[in-house]
């Protein structure tokens, strides 16, 4: 436990969490929710490096947002080219915007989280001067582990280390890095209401997660080909359901599948009141239900998931869903992202290619094999690991910070 010295009684207790992502502000906000239940008093400021943190809203969180959106979207690793449009774009004036904001809240700071990557640690790490704990959210040693640079960094800025799973916490200690494991936090982001969109239990459901960024709009077209497949190749009637994330316009998505024969049609006030905010509607009598703010309903009542998702992926992985995948245009979602996802998780996530008749074969294959669902599914939650580690995050930080 931190002692209160003199200069860390006289700060107030601000502590700072800094994210990188859509996923990464969630789980920031998980362990946010947990903190202020069992001390509503601290002081939280956000720092979202990617986007604009409306993940924070729900709770009492200053955000310092530079409002910039880049190409890349935070993918500059997986398509290095899209660090050329990201500069254009203003990613320099982005990065220092932020630090500067950081350094100048950093004063007042008693504690730094970093829910991300090492970029984000590395520009904490020159901006504040609080204990840092760092959630190292993307890297495991299941399908590679931190590059000895990364490493370098966690020793030289970070008190300690929150692994996403028990075999990277082991690997970071054996190098002399403070690790642990205390379940992963992305399990605690869902919420299940026990909504069931209107589905008869003997329903076969396939859940649609487009992604959370700009390539969606381009991805639900290929998803959309593989149902119309679907529709016509299956023994069995298969039923959908999309979750559209809040960083998505429903109106570009129209945009998007109207040269298909689909169309977004609105939903009733009823369905409205369970999470459906439209339907996806075909001139084939197809209708798929749009769904927010319901994710976890989504995966709940899904058998199998068509994932264009990153943090969306592993957590329907982690409820034993299959999760079945191929690469997108945009930054995010590429082959090598997907090969990695799939290696991590034990091969919950299946790698297709872009052809909707493979994609659609395999959920088809899926839906009709419920062994090897079942088998699929135990290895995604092995290797996710059960829910409440924001709960066990938050107690650690307030006993190890003297947080009261």
């Amino acid at each position: 436990m931190i002692k209160d010295s003199p200069s860390n009684i006289s700060r107030e207790k601000n502590i700072l969490f800094l994210s990188n992502g859509y996923g990464e502000d969630a789980i920031a906000t998980s362990i946010v929710e947990n903190l202020l239940k069992k001390n509503p008093f601290l002081k939280i400021k956000a720092f979202p490096l990617v986007g604009e943190g409306k993940s924070y809203s729900s709770f009492p969180v200053e955000v310092f947002s530079s409002h910039i959106k880049l190409p890349s979207e935070g993918f500059i690793r997986n398509r290095p080219l899209y660090l050329l449009k990201d500069i254009k774009a203003g990613l320099f004036k982005k990065i220092l915007t932020y630090t500067f904001n950081l350094y100048k809240e950093a004063k007042r700071g008693r504690l730094t989280v970093v829910v991300g990557d090492t970029f984000l640690l590395f520009l904490a790490g020159l901006s504040v001067r609080s204990p840092i704990v760092f959630l190292s959210t993307s890297k495991s040693n299941y399908k590679r582990g931190h590059l000895a640079i990364e490493r370098c960094l966690m020793k030289k800025f970070c008190q300690l280390v929150l692994a996403r799973d028990k075999l990277t916490a082991e690997s970071l200690k054996k190098v002399g890095i403070k690790a642990m494991y205390m379940g992963n936090i992305m399990m605690d982001c869902l919420k299940i209401t026990g909504e069931d969109f209107g589905l008869s239990p003997k329903d076969k459901v396939v859940g649609i997660l487009p992604g959370s960024r700009r390539e969606a709009y381009t991805n639900i077209k290929v998803i959309l080909q593989s149902i119309e497949i679907i529709n016509k190749k299956s023994p069995l009637p298969v039923k959908y359901l999309l979750a559209i994330s809040p960083s998505l316009n429903i109106t570009n998505l129209g945009e998007a599948i109207v040269s298909q024969g689909w169309k977004i049609t609105d939903s009733s006030d009823k369905d409205k009141k369970r999470g459906i905010i439209a339907y996806l509607s075909h001139f084939n009598n197809l209708k798929i239900p749009v769904i927010s703010g319901k994710f976890g309903d989504v995966l709940n009542k899904s058998h199998v998931i068509i994932g264009l998702s990153g943090t969306g992926n592993e957590q329907a992985a982690g409820m034993g869903k299959p999760v079945v995948a191929f690469p997108g245009k945009g930054p995010q979602i590429t082959k090598r992202f997907l090969e990695l996802q799939s290696k991590m998780l034990g091969g919950a996530v299946i790698v297709k290619p872009k052809d909707p008749f493979q994609i659609a074969e395999e959920l088809i294959d899926l839906l009709n094999n419920p062994l090897r669902r079942e088998k699929i599914g135990k290895i995604g939650k092995n290797r996710m690991g059960p829910p409440g580690g924001s709960e066990k995050v938050a107690s650690f930080l307030i006993e190890e910070f003297n947080l009261y």
